[in-house]
C-alpha cells in the first residue's frame, strides 16, 4: 500500500516537473519573438498615442501636453476635411475594383481557351512596384501625353484634360491609377475562393436548372461572403491611407492630399509631430471601427457548403 502511494506520488511529481519545464521552455522561446512585437509594434503605438496629445515638434524637450487639440484641430481644420474628400475618391475606385475582380473571377474560374493568360495580364499590374507604376501613369497622363493621343486616335479630342493640374479630373485619374494597380489581387482572391468550392454542388445545380446567376446567388455568394467583406475592409482602409499614387503623381497638390501624404507633410514640413501622430490615431480607429462594422455585417455562418 505505501509502495503504491509512493509510486503514484513519483508520477505525479514527474507530471508537474514537466508541466513546470514545458512552461519554462514555452516562456524562453515566445520570450525573444514577443520582445520584438512589443518595441517594434506596441511601444511605437503607445508612443504616438502620448505624443498626440502634446504639441511635440520632432525634438527632445520640445512637447508640451495640449490635450485634445491636435484631434479638434485634425477634424475642424479645412485642409485635413478634404483628406476625407479625396479618400470618397480612392474608395469610390475601391468598390469598382471589389466589383470588377469578382466579374473577372467569376469568368474565369471556367475553363475557357487563354485561361491562364488572362490571368497573368489582370494580375501583373499588382506585383508591380508602386513607385514605377505611378512614374509611368504620370507620362501616361502628362500634356500630349499616351492618353491624350488615345483620345484624339479615338476622335474624342474634345475630352483632352490637363488632366493632373485640373482640380475636377485629377482625383478621378488618381483614382484609377489605384484601381488598375489593384484589380489583379483582389482578382486572384476571389478566384482562389472560388475554386475551393466543391463542383459537386454546382453540377447538381445545374441538373436542377439553376442558371449561371442562380448558381451565383445560391453557392458561389454564401461561400464567399466572409472573403468579400475583408477585401471591402481592406477598400476601405486602402483608400484612406493610400500614398505612393498621389505622392509621385502630384505630391499631394491640387486636392489631392490623402491621409498619408498630409501626415507626412505636416510632420516633416511644418514640424508639427504631434498633429501627425493625433492623424495617425486617428487612421488607426477609422481602421478599427471598419473591422468592427465588417465583423457585424458579415457574420460568419456554420450552414454554408
Amino acid at each position: 500500500m505505501a509502495a503504491s502511494y509512493r509510486e503514484k506520488k513519483k508520477v505525479q511529481n514527474f507530471r508537474r516537473k514537466r508541466r513546470r519545464q514545458e512552461c519554462i521552455t514555452l516562456i524562453i522561446f515566445l520570450s525573444i519573438p514577443l520582445l520584438f512585437l512589443f518595441y517594434f509594434s506596441v511601444y511605437p503605438v503607445l508612443s504616438m498615442l502620448y505624443y498626440s496629445f502634446t504639441d511635440w515638434r520632432g525634438t527632445s524637450g520640445s512637447q508640451h501636453f495640449v490635450g485634445w487639440g491636435n484631434y479638434v484641430h485634425v477634424f475642424t481644420n479645412e485642409t485635413y476635411r478634404n483628406v476625407f474628400k479625396t479618400a470618397g475618391y480612392y474608395l469610390a475606385a475601391g468598390v469598382l475594383q471589389q466589383i470588377i475582380s469578382l466579374a473577372l473571377a467569376v469568368l474565369l474560374s471556367k475553363p475557357m481557351k487563354g485561361n491562364s493568360i488572362f490571368k497573368g495580364i489582370i494580375f501583373f499590374p499588382f506585383i508591380m512596384n508602386g513607385v514605377a507604376v505611378a512614374l509611368t501613369y504620370r507620362i501616361f497622363y502628362q500634356p500630349d501625353g499616351a492618353f491624350d493621343v488615345l483620345l484624339n486616335a479615338l476622335g474624342s479630342g474634345g475630352l483632352v484634360r490637363i488632366w493632373l493640374s485640373n482640380p475636377g479630373t485629377v482625383n478621378w485619374a488618381l483614382g484609377y491609377v489605384f484601381l488598375w494597380k489593384n484589380v489583379g489581387y483582389s482578382f486572384l482572391i476571389y478566384l482562389g475562393t472560388m475554386q475551393s468550392i466543391s463542383k459537386e454542388y454546382y453540377d447538381a445545380a445545374a441538373i436542377d436548372g439553376a442558371g449561371t446567376w442562380r448558381q451565383f446567388t445560391a453557392i458561389t455568394f454564401p461561400n464567399m461572403k466572409m472573403i468579400i467583406g475583408l477585401m471591402a475592409t481592406f477598400s476601405i482602409v486602402n483608400s484612406i491611407a493610400v500614398f505612393d499614387i498621389p505622392y509621385i503623381l502630384t505630391s499631394g497638390k491640387n486636392g489631392t492630399n490623402t491621409f498619408s501624404t498630409t501626415m507626412l507633410e505636416t510632420a516633416f514640413t511644418y514640424n508639427k509631430f504631434g498633429e501627425a501622430c493625433a492623424m495617425a490615431i486617428v487612421m488607426l480607429l477609422i481602421a478599427g471601427l471598419v473591422m468592427i462594422l465588417r465583423n457585424c455585417a458579415f457574420r460568419e455562418e456554420k450552414d454554408v457548403y
